[in-house]
């Protein structure tokens, strides 16, 4: 009998029974693992029940937050909106009332459909004064997310019976940050902003190039806030919201960088001139049709043919000029290799197209031939 040492008998000692397993080996003494072995595991082994895929790229993490995110902004949106339609219902209610009090003053629910601003339009206008936000909180940014439009001949003597009218309502005119010439807040002497009644009056030398003149006023009411437009009347409305169109493609050459350009950016104004010469014969003719009816209209407003010529050359200088600065790219700088492919000639062609549009509308009336 083989008599074992003390050492070697305690380590046998810790081996438990079912721990000692018989090797099986092949002819060249390789171990043979057993046939599905896997089926046999442990449940408390670190092994998924099912499988489990996580993309290696960040993009996914990015794309999932981003969709997140645009889901809550479009569920606050819907709130803000919905909110904003019942207060502007409530709004045009009183504005009707009120009308019937005022000889001068005519309200037309037809003409304030879109009394509630989208949501799109106050976050554009919340990105563009983004920097004032901090000193002047969202209230100071945006103004006008209820807003109604209402028609007064000669507002800009007679806005202060809508007023009184207002206050007996409830209402009271909105305190707004007084801005230089800049559109800079101005301060006190002590630091803080210097607060003004919120009303604009926009007529004579404080008119817009264009030559469009109203009144607009900002109420209170609670902590809510409400924009009135005051316009002489239906025509003029209709007038403003052609010539809206046209001031929103003139701005367009700015938003697509066409205007960094020195010599571009001097045909661009010069083009807006034609144009503003042009609307203020228009908003002169809608304030007498206003006024007075057609009958006080002696003649059409329309283009002169000496404007738009000076509009179709202001159009094709502006071609000329970047076909100019394209020429002069090497190939290897060129990101198409015809001019008219480019983003910039596309541009430049679909405004041409947008305002060509609106000189149809008012192009000159040919004599008729004898």
């Amino acid at each position: 009998m083989i008599k074992l040492s003390k050492e070697v008998s305690d380590g046998l000692r810790k081996i438990h029974p079912k721990k000692l397993t018989k090797k099986v080996e092949t002819a060249e003494g390789k171990k043979i693992r057993k046939k599905n072995s896997w089926k046999t595991r442990s449940k408390y082994e670190r092994i998924p029940e099912k499988d489990t895929f996580v993309p290696s790229s960040s993009n996914t993490k990015q794309t999932k937050t981003k969709t997140n995110e645009t889901r809550r902004k479009a569920k606050v949106g819907d709130f803000l909106i919905n909110k904003n339609k019942v207060l502007a219902e409530n709004y045009k209610n009183d504005l009707d009332i009120i009308a019937q009090t005022i000889p001068e003053m005519t309200f037309i629910r037809e003409f304030n459909d879109t009394s509630a601003k989208e949501l799109k339009s106050i976050l554009d206008k919340l990105e563009k004064r983004s920097e004032q936000f901090e000193e002047r909180g969202f209230r100071g940014i945006i103004r006008d997310a209820v807003r109604a439009r209402v028609f007064m001949p000669d507002a800009d003597k007679n806005y202060m019976k809508i007023v009184e009218a207002m206050k007996k309502k409830g209402y009271k005119v909105a305190m707004n940050f007084a801005e230089d010439a800049e559109g800079n807040a101005i301060k006190n002497p002590d630091g803080s902003f210097k607060m003004i009644e919120d009303i604009d009056i926009r007529f004579g030398k404080n008119a817009r190039k264009s030559g469009y003149e109203d009144v607009q006023i900002r109420f209170q009411k609670g902590d809510v806030l409400y924009e009135l437009i005051i316009l002489p009347g239906p025509n003029y409305l209709t007038t403003a919201n052609k010539e809206h169109e046209v001031f929103e493609n003139i701005k367009k050459y700015s938003n697509f960088g066409l205007d960094k350009d020195m010599g571009a950016k001097q045909i661009i104004s010069a083009l807006g001139d034609v144009f503003a010469r042009f609307s203020k014969r228009l908003y002169a003719d809608a304030l007498l049709r206003d006024k007075g009816g057609s009958k006080k209209i002696t003649e059409p407003t329309t283009f002169t043919k000496e404007e738009i010529k000076d509009i179709n050359a202001l159009f094709k200088s502006l071609k000329n000029l970047f076909l100019g600065k394209f020429n002069t790219l090497p190939p290897s700088k060129r990101t198409k290799s015809d001019f008219k492919e480019t983003k910039t000639f596309i541009n430049l062609n679909t405004l041409e197209t947008n305002l060509k549009k609106f000189i149809d509308m008012y192009k000159p009336i040919e004599e008729a031939s004898v």
